[in-house]
């Protein structure tokens, strides 16, 4: 049965297990050969037995024609009438296999089983339903009976690699297939999901002679090619992964990848004018379209006429990021005659997208003013900044290429214990049960549950926007979410990461504000999260995680470290207290006329020129989290005002008192994390009654 490593914006692909034919006829490279049953002794010869043989016959004429229903119907009627021949049940279970119908084959092998226990063929074909079933220990169990009755069988060996490569043992896997190519050199299949195990295994150079061996052997190997192309994007070479990128269309997958096939003319990228008209087809998963949907934006810039088909639920983030007033839906696309279409991950390839070139890196995505401010006021009763976090990929490719890329809650704990911040789940569906299980659940906002039931995504993108920073695994939409957002992101990779995050750094082109937290050790969460902790520990020192995030994690350690001594400011003030006031006069610039529009700018033009003075390289995310923060203070001075002004001393006049005082206490963390990181010898203390 064919196994798909479904990654998000690509994938690796396993070969094809081979059914093997139990008895006779055995399957050959057109299908099952026309070998008869055996017949019964000459003196054990009746109507009965000659009628069963010549049904058995038949059986296999009609499952060489295609006619599967029909056989089916001949073995079953041989078995009601009491046949006992493990041919019958080995055949039928057979069928059951090409069919996907893993319970009924387990069930007919098993009998067949009884029928004739050294029957390798029997032991191999449930090997591969075991697996289907994700009873790895069982189908590894299987094959090794199989080899033990049939040492020099290749394709049991290969099966057997698949499933132990599933089950995460790659030195095994490696050792099975190199096996059965050793018994069969000309295995294109074995040669394809060696390089997979190898690329795992982090091996690309011997992934890539793999992957070229099996395109000797089968040049036309669709499944080859795509996870070629996986590993050279992995590896960097981002001009040839492109290109071999599109044999995605071809073999039984093909098209249905895509979410709309227009009629009209596919656009191979041909020289953009004015009257050019494209549409953008998104495909894959959601993930693969937020990522990709910012080359909208790029194509319109060079004088294209783009519209976009996604996903419904994407439609009204995509409206509020600009990227499409009016996105297509997949019906309305097909309808689409006019200009030309092109699969959105192919429209990388033709703007010759590199870490080089990376076209569009600022951020894309946006959700409303009015839901941000939503959520503001929901968010503004913690006492704590708030971490997103997201652990858990879709249950189905959880079982394919990301296996492992997940984790559990639970191994958040480090980020609950070790710094003062508040949870906030972005988890949906499958793994969020875990929330209510794991050990630090009182670390969670106050409403979780509301945001639980929150599965707009436009909604989502504002939640995000509240969050102080997002943890999240690379198996989610949330991690190309919040990137695209520009929100600091800590990305949690596993030891084989999915092509688009490379092999090495910290850093990624695609968004400037997210960071890398590779796996050193596989599978190992727990090395992982340790390191976040101390990453957000050194970032935030007190264990207090403030304001938006830093983008440049390493950069804030290795200053708080071995912070420089400044010599006295003359105002006297602290380093903290001048940003900060520099970052408030630039907001008054925005705001004022006149003269007193030409004094802020004086006083900041002194300040700034006494900042510049001090040759430091402030982080300018910092700077950027305390503006943000000022900013919000604007607002909501602005609307106590509106309030005092209408005489409404209600429960919004309240919530705005209340977050005012929490914004301050925000606005005191982040000066106060400027001062110890850059060692500012003077240092302002806020005192306040604890809430």
């Amino acid at each position: 049965m064919g196994v798909a490593l479904v990654g998000v914006g690509g994938f690796l692909r396993l070969s094809r297990s081979r059914w093997s034919g139990v008895g006779k006829p055995k399957r050959s490279s057109g299908g099952f050969s026309a070998a008869k049953p055996a017949a019964a002794p000459k003196q054990q010869i009746t109507k009965s037995s000659a009628d069963h043989t010549a049904k058995e016959q038949q059986a296999v004429a009609l499952i060489n024609q295609g006619k599967l229903q029909e056989a089916e119907a001949i073995y079953k009627d041989l078995i009601a009438a009491g046949a006992s021949n493990h041919i019958v049940y080995g055949n039928l279970a057979e069928i059951c296999g090409m069919q996907g119908r893993f319970d009924e084959l387990v069930e007919l092998l098993k009998k067949a089983l009884q029928l004739k226990p050294n029957y390798p063929e029997a032991h191999y074909n449930l090997g591969i339903a075991l697996k289907e079933q994700g009873n790895l220990d069982a189908a590894i169990a299987s094959h090794n009976t199989a080899l033990q009755l049939k040492p020099n069988y290749p394709e049991a060996h290969y099966n057997l690699g698949n499933a132990l490569k599933e089950q995460g043992d790659l030195d095994a896997a490696i050792a099975s297939f190199n096996t059965a190519l050793q018994l069969k050199p000309n295995y294109p299949e074995a040669h394809n999901n060696l390089g997979i195990a190898l690329m795992e295994q982090g091996n690309l150079d011997a992934a890539i002679a793999s992957y070229n061996k099996a395109l000797q052997l089968k040049p036309d190997y669709s499944e080859a090619h795509k996870n070629l192309s996986m590993t050279e994007l992995l590896s960097g070479g981002y001009k040839s992964g492109w290109q071999r990128y599109e044999y995605r269309f071809q073999g039984k997958q093909g098209k249905s990848i895509l979410n709309a096939n227009p009629p009209c003319k596919q656009w191979k990228g041909e020289r953009i004018t004015q009257c050019s008209q494209l549409l953008l087809v998104s495909e894959q998963g959601l993930g693969d379209t937020l990522q990709f949907m910012r080359y909208a934006i790029a194509l319109r810039e060079q004088g294209a006429s783009v519209s976009f088909c996604a996903q419904p639920k994407l439609h009204s983030l995509i409206k509020a990021s600009g990227i499409d007033p009016s996105p297509l839906t997949p019906q309305q696309a097909n309808k689409i005659n006019d200009g030309q279409w092109i699969p959105l991950l192919s429209v990388p390839r033709h703007l010759e997208v590199s870490p080089d070139n990376p076209i569009i890196t600022e951020p894309y995505i946006k959700s409303t003013d009015e839901l941000i401010d939503k959520w503001k006021g929901i968010f503004s009763s913690e006492q704590r900044p708030i971490i997103g976090v997201n652990w858990q990929g879709n249950q189905k490719t959880e079982k394919t290429g990301l296996r492992g890329r997940s984790l559990a809650l639970e191994t958040f704990a480090p980020i609950a214990h070790l710094t003062n911040a508040s949870l906030l789940s972005l988890q949906k569906g499958f793994g969020s049960e875990q929330l209510e299980t794991c050990s630090f659940r009182d670390r969670f906002v106050s409403c979780q549950d509301q945001i639980n039931e929150t599965w707009d995504f436009l909604e989502t993108a504002a939640i995000i926007a509240n969050c102080d920073l997002v943890i999240t695994s690379d198996t989610s939409v949330v991690a190309h979410l919040a990137g695209g957002m520009g929100k600091t992101t800590l990305l949690l990779l596993h030891k084989a990461p999915d092509w688009r995050w490379g092999l090495e750094g910290d850093t990624t082109f695609w968004y400037p504000s997210m960071r890398l937290f590779r796996q050193r050790e596989r599978g190992n969460w727990d090395e992982v999260l340790e390191r976040v902790a101390e990453a957000l520990q050194e970032q935030f020192p007190g264990g207090s995680v403030a304001g938006s995030g830093s983008a440049q994690p390493k950069q804030a350690e290795a200053a708080s470290t071995s912070p420089k001594p400044l010599a006295e400011i003359q105002a006297p003030i602290s380093l903290g207290e001048l940003i900060d006031k520099i970052t408030i006069l630039q907001i008054k610039t925005q705001h004022l006329q006149g003269t007193s529009l030409e004094n802020a700018q004086k006083e900041l033009t002194a300040l700034q020129v006494t900042l510049d003075a001090l040759d430091l390289q402030v982080d300018q995310m910092l700077i950027q989290r305390l503006k943000e923060v000022n900013q919000d203070l604007w607002q909501i001075e602005d609307a106590i005002r509106d309030q005092e002004h209408q005489k409404s001393f209600g429960e919004t006049f309240i919530h705005l008192a209340r977050s005012v005082y929490q914004q301050n206490d925000r606005r005191a963390a982040i000066k106060k994390e400027i001062n110890t990181t850059y060692g500012s010898i003077l240092a302002e203390e806020k005192s306040y009654t604890k809430y």
